[in-house]
């Protein structure tokens, strides 16, 4: 008998529970020695409760005048974190941040790495493959929690963006946590 504190998950794997919540993985854009960079922190269910860092994008060169844009993009950016759920158009995105969408998705791709609809899928399928390795959900109930409109649709984007279907993702990476990070910087680093 598990207790209320943990979770089985494959009969040779007990995890402590976590609540499994987009809350729970968060992006944001960091500026290192004026060069910019997208980092994805997502926890890991190893002892000690560390977390993962996925850095990605462009590494793009800032000038004195792009430190304003990088603030509107970490806006965007955390928006983003905390509306995966809803239909995320890059129009209504890039409305949210005041800019045009020509120049905001110029500018969101110069810094990530990632064009704005490419980041989504990518922050989608983040979230969704830590839920799916860390608990029981039904990959439906995870797929509309995370802006999919359908498992068809969410099973065709992972397959595209991983290689692997949602129930693949959960039987061969349920307590192989490094197999789930390479898919997870991959994600972060297209080629």
């Amino acid at each position: 008998m598990l207790s209320s504190h943990t979770v089985a998950l494959h009969a040779d794997k007990t995890y402590p529970q976590q609540k499994m919540s987009r809350s729970s993985i968060r992006a944001s854009i960091e500026v290192r020695q004026s060069a910019v960079r997208v980092t994805v922190c997502v926890p890991s269910v190893q002892a000690g409760g560390r977390v993962i860092r996925y850095t990605g994008g462009a590494s793009a060169m800032l000038g004195e005048r792009e430190k304003t844009v990088v603030a509107v993009i970490q806006q965007m950016v955390d928006w983003i974190d905390n509306h995966l759920d809803e239909n995320l158009s890059v129009n209504r995105i890039s409305t949210k941040s005041g800019y045009s969408i020509w120049h905001f998705q110029r500018k969101f791709v110069q810094l990530t790495g990632l064009n704005v609809y490419e980041y989504v899928r990518v922050r989608r399928i983040i979230n969704t493959a830590y839920i799916l390795t860390r608990s029981r959900k039904l990959i439906l109930e995870v797929a509309v929690e995370n802006g999919f409109n359908c498992q068809a649709s969410f099973t065709r984007t992972m397959r595209d963006l991983t290689g692997y279907t949602p129930g693949q993702i959960r039987t061969h990476f349920t307590g192989n946590e490094e197999g789930l990070e390479k898919i997870l910087r991959a994600l972060m680093n297209p080629d």
